[in-house]
């Protein structure tokens, strides 16, 4: 069962084909719907324009207010202008693929990143279900070291036919999972 494949750049085709290997086969690959995922920062761009109107009226009349308002400009619209940037050039050179023996997540950006996932790191196979079939799909929880460390689900952002992505992924843990397809006998 193969997803439908969307066209990818020559830079994206040359990095996953790079990937591959020779008795490897590809089952499906796709990049994040970037606007669609983009419009889930409104509410951080919203609570910066009122932030930034808030701290105009805190320092109204204190003799510093050009340099304290300067300040709250960097602050309240430049970090999260920073951040927007940061993310959408990430996940523009992101992509994702799922192939007979692995789930792949490429950085095609500098710096280039490959994490593979076979069947034995994949804890989980969650879709989550957005408008028009498009979704997030998880399938593994990174976790963070220290005291207080935090984690989080991880995997496929805002993918088009989540649902259908999740089905290949299935297949993927099914055929790993028979004896006799190469794959290790839990059963």
């Amino acid at each position: 069962m193969t997803a439908e494949q969307p066209s990818l750049s020559p830079q994206m085709q040359g990095a996953l084909n790079a990937q591959i290997e020779p008795d490897e086969h590809l089952l499906w690959a796709g990049t994040t719907n970037v606007p669609g995922r983009m419009r889930r920062l409104r509410p951080l761009v919203i609570l910066s324009i009122l932030m930034l109107f808030l701290c105009s009226f805190v320092f109204w009349n204190n003799p510093d207010r050009p340099l304290l308002l300067l300040l709250s400009v960097l602050v309240w619209i430049g970090i999260p202008a920073f951040v927007a940037w940061r993310q959408n050039m990430h996940l523009q050179r992101t992509l994702y693929a799922i192939t007979d023996r692995r789930a792949l997540i490429l950085s095609v950006g500098q710096p280039r990143k490959t994490e593979s996932y076979p069947p034995q790191k994949i804890e989980f196979v969650r879709p989550v279900l957005r408008t028009g079939g498009r979704g997030d799909l998880y399938f593994t929880t990174l976790r963070g070291g220290g005291l207080g460390a935090e984690s989080y689900d991880h995997g496929f952002l805002d993918i088009a036919d989540v649902q259908q992505v999740a089905t290949v992924m299935r297949s993927l843990l099914l055929r790993q999972s028979l004896p006799g397809e190469g794959g290790v006998n839990h059963g």
